[in-house]
């Protein structure tokens, strides 16, 4: 199985476990707000999918591949409450490891980290996720 394969496996599964989460749809609305472009007029708060990155790590015996994904969360609540509990609440669906990928086995997950800042239009925050997962066919 190629990368490719594993990258589009991983991206469904990620799709679906945040899609499917309580918590998640609990700040996210409850057909959470997912996209990988957002609409021209979004209903804040939502998430975008940003660049992912996969790599292979494995060796002669062993096949791996190292994936890494950043996920943007964006919001117009007057402070940082809303981006900190969508930052918890993504990032607590990511590492459950409750993933089904439809090609390959899920070994690892990790969130690597979070950071929250304000967008440049001075209204809107800005959270992001980078999260590590490794596959192997």
């Amino acid at each position: 199985m190629s990368d490719i394969n594993q990258a589009q496996a991983l991206a469904k599964a990620v799709h679906l476990a945040l899609s499917g989460n309580v918590a998640v749809q609990s700040v996210l609305g409850q057909e959470a707000r997912l996209y990988d472009h957002a609409p021209e007029d979004p209903i804040y708060p939502y998430l975008t999918y940003g660049p992912m990155r996969s790599a292979d790590v494995g060796g002669d015996e062993s096949p791996m591949t190292a994936h890494n994904l950043t996920l943007h969360l964006w919001s117009r609540y007057g402070g940082r409450a809303e981006t900190m509990t969508m930052l918890q609440a993504v990032s607590g669906a990511l590492e459950s490891g409750s993933w089904q990928l439809t090609e390959g086995h899920l070994v690892s997950v990790n969130v690597i980290f979070t950071d929250q800042f304000r967008a440049p239009d001075g209204h809107t925050l800005h959270g992001i996720i980078r999260l590590n997962a490794t596959t192997q066919p």
